[in-house]
């Protein structure tokens, strides 16, 4: 192979990467579909409101939250079974996370949707969550139910890549490629964990059949790119 081919290989294979918010042709082919342009807000409202509040901003490409107040946004449709995927970075001693099959009642999305916990996992001095570092609520978890551990996440700063598959009463969790959480709210062993759990006595969560995606607002700086959903049949 001559130099100046190979200089120009090399100069044209980073532009043939997958931009962010795009969808690979492996994706297409499968089913996925975006839920974020990369551009607009189109698609997501905050929770019981018919858009989204301002602290809600696409910055550099990404949905984020850029101060408290913004209430948790939800997309405007409604999903069941679905494989869904996303990137995420979190400022540091940042907290929020994911829910899904959000029903909007009277009360918050957390009385109703299951929580992907996105955390700054890393243990620090004067970490404002270090209560959460304990009982494994770290990124990747399942929120309260099936702890995590703090190596699954990224350094500050950088993209982590997040999946959740719900397939009828199964919920799937990875984080960077790890499995994270797996559980079958139709067992004898969700049953038993969710019993001894703060949401016990929650007559609504995680019943839905179907639902809002939520992102969290927790008060904290967090983003999110490259959202995509795919439907899936019910088992």
């Amino acid at each position: 192979m001559k130099i100046p081919f190979l200089l120009s290989l090399l100069t044209v294979l980073p532009s043939l990467a997958q931009e962010p918010n795009s969808l690979s042709p492996e994706e297409k082919e499968e089913g996925f579909v975006l839920l974020f342009d990369g551009k607009s807000l189109d698609g997501w409202r905050t929770y019981k409101q018919e858009k989204a509040k301002e602290q809600w901003k696409v910055v550099d490409g990404a949905i984020t939250l850029t101060a408290g107040g913004g209430g948790d946004l939800i997309t405007a449709g409604s999903y069941s079974d679905f494989d869904f995927r996303w990137d995420w970075k979190i400022a540091e001693n940042g907290n929020s996370g994911v829910m899904w099959r959000v029903a909007e009642t009277d009360g918050p999305p957390y009385l109703t949707g299951p929580e992907y916990q996105l955390l700054d996992s890393f243990d620090k001095p004067n970490h404002k969550y270090a209560h959460e570092l304990p009982p494994g609520n770290v990124a990747g978890s399942l929120y309260g139910l099936v702890p995590g551990k703090p190596d699954w996440s990224k350094p500050i700063g950088q993209w982590n890549e997040s999946r959740l598959v719900v397939q009828g009463s199964k919920f799937t969790l990875y984080l960077n490629g790890q499995l994270t959480a797996e559980v079958d709210t139709a067992s004898d062993e969700w049953k038993a964990m969710l019993a001894k759990s703060k949401f016990a006595k929650w007559e609504r969560f995680a019943k839905e059949a179907t639902g809002h995606l939520c992102l969290q607002d927790h008060g904290d700086v967090v983003s999110f790119r490259n959202l995509r959903i795919k439907p899936l049949k019910a088992d």
